[in-house]
């Protein structure tokens, strides 16, 4: 059995994420492309034979029913799009389920949005579900449930929803493929001199700049989306790779520089629980904080205390999210908080040992303790 190769960089990927958009699964005609899929399920079944868990993010649902329903031209209305979701769904799996099966590997399907997520308790069953999945050597293929999502618990795109299971299985690396070989320094399509950029420590501002939309008929999202992705798991610890799956296969994606562009994992590793605080989780409300206190909580990582706070935003209860900005309206932090809005309203800015006055009982010292923070 021969082995995967990685790149030299790429040092532990017991578990990776994988996202596909339509832009690979299918040809210009609308059809899918069965040589670039069939390459595709190649690698992930030789990934799963050496023993990694390998976790599937693939778009394609809406640009197989246009192909069942002979659309030229993706839906404009929200029922169309999900009509033709419904109807492509299930093509799409039947098209991996064939493939997978040569390998004798098998798969489940999983279909999301953001209210999966948010919810802690459902987030939690997910989580379980997907590990459960990958103890049975499965291949867990995940598409947001596009036949019921309505605007305000929609990803908008994969790449988001990628990201966000990447997460939520504490993944190695993040591997999103798309039609291009990574970022470049340059437009590519209109600058010849446009370089590939094999390799980022950090991504700065000066690495978004470089990023530029674009889209086609049948998918959606750009660079820039991808780019906001792998910020995302990098923060988190976690290694992620831009990769050119329309003219490369998954295997050389990993183990060629010029493939893909590969972002560099941050030191520190967050913990799941901080993970989902800073990047999953629906603030309710948002508290303004003074100098003292951001100072406090950023540099000499405290907890929050009512006296650094100087108004409330939003209602909110006891244990849910809220935002931390400083006085200039920048989101600096995010934590759940250890009292209600209303409560909040009482206490901000007084002394600790004045909350039990001011409330007639004192529950906690802190508003938001440090273990229920994470700075951003």
């Amino acid at each position: 059995m021969s082995s995967p190769a990685f790149r030299k960089e790429i040092t532990a990927n017991s578990t990776i994420v994988v996202k596909v958009g339509s832009r690979i699964l299918t040809s210009q005609d609308n059809v899918p492309n069965l040589r670039r899929v069939g390459g595709l399920v190649d690698a992930i079944a030789l990934l799963v034979r050496s023993r990694r868990r390998v976790l599937l993010v693939s778009s394609g649902a809406i640009a197989h029913g246009m192909m069942a329903l002979r659309y030229k031209k993706r839906p404009s209305t929200i029922p169309e799009k999900q009509a033709c979701a419904s109807i492509g769904q299930i093509r799409l799996m039947n098209m991996y389920e064939s493939l997978f099966s040569k390998h004798g590997v098998p798969i489940g399907q999983v279909l999301l949005s953001w209210d999966d997520l948010r919810d802690k308790k459902r987030y939690l069953n997910l989580r379980n579900t997907l590990f459960q999945l990958f103890d049975m050597a499965a291949v867990p293929i995940i598409n947001e449930n596009d036949s019921v999502a309505v605007e305000e618990i929609r990803f908008g795109e994969n790449d988001t929803l990628a990201a966000q299971l990447s997460m939520l299985v504490q993944a190695d690396l993040f591997v999103n493929l798309t039609d291009i070989n990574g970022l470049y320094d340059a437009n590519p399509a209109v600058s010849s001199e446009a370089r590939q950029i094999p390799v980022v420590q950090s991504i700065t501002p000066a690495i978004h700049r470089y990023a530029s939309e674009s889209s086609s008929e049948i998918s959606v999202g750009g660079m820039r989306t991808k780019l906001k992705a792998a910020e995302m798991v990098t923060r988190a610890g976690i290694t992620a790779l831009i990769g050119d799956g329309f003219h490369r296969t998954l295997q050389q994606v990993l183990a060629d520089p010029q493939a893909g562009t590969l972002f560099l994992a941050g030191e520190k590793k967050m913990s799941a629980r901080h993970r989902w605080i800073a990047f999953t989780g629906q603030p309710r409300g948002t508290v303004t904080i003074d100098t003292g206190a951001m100072r406090a909580i950023t540099e000499k990582g405290k907890s929050l205390l009512p006296a650094g706070i100087q108004k409330i935003s939003g209602t909110f209860k006891t244990g849910d999210m809220v935002d931390i900005q400083d006085a200039e309206r920048r989101v600096i932090g995010r934590g759940l908080a250890n009292y209600s809005s209303v409560e909040a309203e009482k206490i901000a800015g007084c002394k600790t040992a004045d909350i039990a006055a001011r409330l007639g009982q004192k529950a906690f010292d802190e508003f938001i303790h440090r273990d229920n923070l994470v700075i951003l």
